[in-house]
C-alpha cells in the first residue's frame, strides 16, 4: 500500500504499570518472552503492506530506539520508505506552524509533527496507539475504511472492563458510532471499547488537527474525536479476535498468561501475518536434570534447575536448585536464587532474588520489582 502513511503513537498518556514503565515507555516494555509491544503494530503495519511510519516518542525512548534501531528486523531498512522516529518536535518553538511549546498529549504530538504528514504524500493515515496486543489486518481496515465513505474509522472490540483510561463507544446497526465517552461513567450504556487504531484521510487528519489547535484542544480521544463525530461521520470496524490495550499491571500480566494457552496464541501468532521482532541469537535453554517445568513459555538462553510452572521467561534467566517459580513473568538476566519462591510476581530487567526469599502477590495486584533490583 504505496498511499498508506502509518504513525504509532508510541509514548504514554494514561496508564498505570507502576515499575515497568520507570525507565522506558508502555510500548518499549518486554512481552512475551522475547518481543516488545511496539512488535504488534510495527508488523500489524509491515504484514498489511505498510511501509512508511512514523514513530511519535516525547519521552523514556531510548530503549524504544534501541529495539527499532534500523528496523530491519521488520523489512523496514529502506531507501525511500521504511521508520522516521519522530522525537519532540514541538519542544522547539519553530518546529511546527501549529505548536509551541512542550507538547500536552496527543493532538500536540502529532500537530508537532505536521511538517512528516505534510512531506508525505500519502492518500491515508493509520494512527495507532503502541501499548496494543493484537494481530489486527490493517489493510482489510483500510479497505472497509475507504468503502464506506466515513470521514474516519476506528477499530473496536467488545467492551471487556471499565477503566477510567479506556474510550468506549456505542455503535448504531449500520456500525456507525453515534456515542464516545472516555472512561464508562453511564452504567455500562457504550458497548464497545476503543483499541486505539484510527484510519482516516491526510488532509482530513491535517485540517482536523489544525482546528482542535486553535481551539486549544490538547485529548485526541475526548476532543478530536468528538469533533469528529459531530462534524461528520466515524465508522466502527469490529476486531473479534484477542485484543488487549495495555492500560495498567493487570492487563499487562494477564495479556501475558494469555499466551499459555493454546487457542489464544493460534489467534495472535498467525503463520500469514507473523509478530516480528528484534533477533538476538542465544544458547537452547538448559533444565537441569531435577527441572520441573509445567505450562510455560521459556525463551532461549535460561537455565533451570528449580520449579517453574505457569510461568513466562525471557532470554538468560536462572532459575537455581530449590526455587520454585509459580505464575510469574521474569524478564532478560533474572537472577532467581535457591530456596526463593514467587508467586504472581513481575520482575524487571536483571532482578535478582536471593536466597529463601519469599513474595506472593495476585493476579489482581501482581507484584511488580524494578529494574535492577536485589531483593
Amino acid at each position: 500500500m504505496n498511499n498508506i502513511l502509518g504513525i504509532i503513537v508510541a509514548f504514554d498518556n494514561d496508564n498505570d504499570l507502576r515499575e515497568i514503565t520507570e525507565h522506558r515507555t508502555v510500548a518499549a516494555v518486554p512481552w512475551g518472552g522475547r518481543y516488545r509491544i511496539v512488535d504488534f503494530m510495527l508488523s500489524n503495519m509491515v504484514n498489511s503492506g505498510i511501509y512508511r511510519v512514523g514513530v511519535l516518542m516525547k519521552d523514556k525512548y531510548q530503549s524504544l530506539i534501541d529495539h527499532i534501531g534500523n528496523a530491519k528486523d521488520w523489512d523496514l531498512s529502506r531507501k525511500n520508505s521504511g521508520v522516521t522516529l519522530l522525537p519532540p518536535y514541538s519542544y522547539s518553538k519553530k518546529a511546527s506552524p501549529l505548536v509551541t511549546g512542550e507538547y500536552r498529549g496527543k493532538i500536540d504530538a502529532l500537530a508537532g509533527a505536521v511538517d512528516f504528514l505534510q512531506k508525505n504524500r500519502a492518500d491515508y493515515v493509520v494512527i495507532a496507539d503502541g501499548d496494543i496486543v493484537a494481530n489486527v489486518p490493517l489493510d482489510d481496515v483500510i479497505e472497509r475504511h475507504a468503502k464506506s465513505g466515513a470521514d474516519l474509522t476506528m477499530v473496536v472490540t467488545k467492551k471487556q472492563k471499565d477503566s477510567p483510561f479506556t474510550t468506549y463507544v456505542e455503535l448504531n446497526r449500520r456500525k456507525e458510532a453515534v456515542d464516545i465517552r472516555v472512561g464508562d461513567t453511564n452504567d455500562g450504556k457504550c458497548k464497545h471499547a476503543a483499541l486505539g487504531i484510527y484510519v482516516m484521510s491526510r488532509q482530513y487528519l491535517i485540517h482536523l488537527l489544525s482546528d482542535c489547535v486553535t481551539h486549544n484542544c490538547i485529548h485526541f480521544e475526548r476532543e478530536f474525536l468528538t469533533r469528529a463525530l459531530i462534524d461528520g461521520t466515524v465508522a466502527g470496524y469490529l476486531f473479534s479476535e484477542y485484543a488487549m490495550k495495555i492500560e495498567d499491571t493487570i492487563d499487562y500480566f494477564q495479556s501475558n498468561m494469555d499466551m499459555l494457552d493454546k487457542d489464544v496464541r493460534g489467534e495472535v501468532f498467525l503463520r500469514t501475518r507473523p509478530i516480528l521482532t528484534r533477533i538476538k541469537d542465544e544458547s537452547p535453554a538448559y533444565y537441569g536434570d531435577k527441572a520441573v517445568v509445567e505450562d510455560c513459555l521459556i525463551a532461549d538462553g535460561c537455565h533451570i534447575e528449580g520449579q517453574v510452572r505457569n510461568s513466562i521467561l525471557f532470554r538468560d534467566v536462572l532459575i537455581e536448585p530449590g526455587a520454585d517459580v509459580r505464575d510469574c513473568i521474569i524478564m532478560e538476566s533474572g537472577r532467581i536464587l535457591s530456596g526463593a519462591s514467587l508467586r504472581h510476581v513481575i520482575t524487571d530487567r536483571g532482578v535478582t532474588v536471593r536466597d529463601g526469599r519469599t513474595m506472593m502477590g495476585h493476579e489482581n495486584y501482581p507484584i511488580t520489582i524494578a529494574k535492577s533490583a536485589t531483593v
